[in-house]
């Protein structure tokens, strides 16, 4: 009983977020994933939908969830921010989880605790400070082994964001396959 709740729960939140989406809009998150990805998610609607079932990402949207409601509770913290910015032709719009002010927050779980901060996550970060303007955002990982904290001051450039959008290189990241249900079917699977 309590497993169809959560997971028609987790499906809602994956709904939502998919209505979000807006067309011809490029998304933040589709900046710093392998650009196979999204494809595959507007052609493989039911692939893309099991991903949802998996532990690891209920675990990390419960995670989210609650640490969005601590923040918002105790800081006062505005939670789920939307924000767009156009560079010429392109539309780039982005959610962070939270922001204080000129600082945001994006929180992050991780099965392990080596190697964090992610490039891809500072990337992320970097691209946040730019669309929302801010003085920096805190990038707050929750793994097993420990919650901590980085802090990311940096803007990204307009030319760089250019650059990831024409870049078809497809992973972006050698680990990127091992988590990615689509690479059942993908053509550009990689194995390390």
């Amino acid at each position: 009983m309590i497993i169809e709740v959560v997971v028609d729960w987790r499906l809602r939140e994956l709904e939502k977020h998919k209505r979000l989406k807006e067309e011809g809009a490029i998304e933040v998150t589709d900046l710093i994933r392998c650009p196979l990805k999204r494809e595959f998610e507007e052609k493989f609607p039911d692939l893309y939908k099991a991903s949802a079932y998996t532990p690891a990402t209920i675990l990390g949207s419960l995670v989210h969830l609650g640490l969005e409601q601590i923040l918002s509770n105790e800081l006062n913290a505005e939670v789920e921010v939307k924000g767009e910015k156009s560079i010429g032709e392109y539309k780039i719009v982005g959610r962070i989880d939270a922001k204080l002010g000129k600082v945001g927050i994006e929180i992050k779980t991780s099965r392990a605790d080596f190697e964090i901060p992610y490039d891809h996550h500072v990337l992320q970060a970097r691209i946040y400070n730019w669309l929302f303007d801010l003085e920096k955002t805190v990038l707050v990982y929750v793994t097993p082994d420990r919650i901590t904290e980085y802090v990311v001051e940096e803007d990204i450039e307009e030319d760089e964001i250019v650059k990831l959008i024409v870049d078809k290189t497809a992973p972006r990241y050698d680990w990127e396959c091992r988590y990615c249900f689509f690479s059942l079917i993908c053509p550009n699977k990689r194995k390390k």
